[in-house]
């Protein structure tokens, strides 16, 4: 039942509810609510340990969208902003990815270096102001600064 109810929330596109589990594993409500949150703290846990090391990219990113009628772009009161960094081969085939909801400020990106990135690194970034926090940590900050438009999306060639 364990490996059923773990086999099914990994291997989900979209959350499996503790009514979907009920469902499947033939168990109680409370039994697989129960299930599905123990596993869940396994994974929390299981992520808090893991580092990321070698070439590592990173980047600013935001969850939500603008209210209507209200501030557009980084202001916007419904956007959540995450740090997403991947760590790649050096042909760029990612390997492991971290994510972590956080402002975009150089105390908040030194935290996150100091939980997340593991030296000999380096950070590869779109050269926003925060991620120069690393410096001084073991970890190289190597930021590609594109500017807007189309040559911004082509896409940066692993050195």
């Amino acid at each position: 039942m364990w490996f059923l109810a773990m086999h099914l929330m990994t291997q989900a596109k979209n959350n499996v509810s503790a009514l979907e589990l009920k469902r499947h594993l033939g168990v109680s409500y409370p039994t697989a609510w129960l299930l599905k949150h123990k596993i869940m703290q396994v994974m929390v846990d299981r992520e808090q340990s893991r580092q990321l090391t070698g070439r590592v990219e990173i980047d600013d990113a935001y969850l939500g969208g603008e209210v209507q009628g209200g501030k557009a772009g980084r202001g916007s009161p419904n956007k959540v902003p995450f740090v997403a960094a991947v760590q790649t081969t050096e042909s760029g085939q990612p390997v492991l990815m971290c994510l972590s909801q956080r402002p975009f400020t150089k105390e908040s990106i030194r935290a996150f270096a100091a939980q997340s990135l593991a030296a000999p690194a380096t950070l590869v970034s779109d050269g926003l102001g925060c991620f120069t926090a690393v410096r001084g940590m073991g970890i190289l900050h190597e930021p590609h600064v594109t500017g807007g438009g189309p040559p911004a999306s082509e896409l940066l060639s692993p050195r």
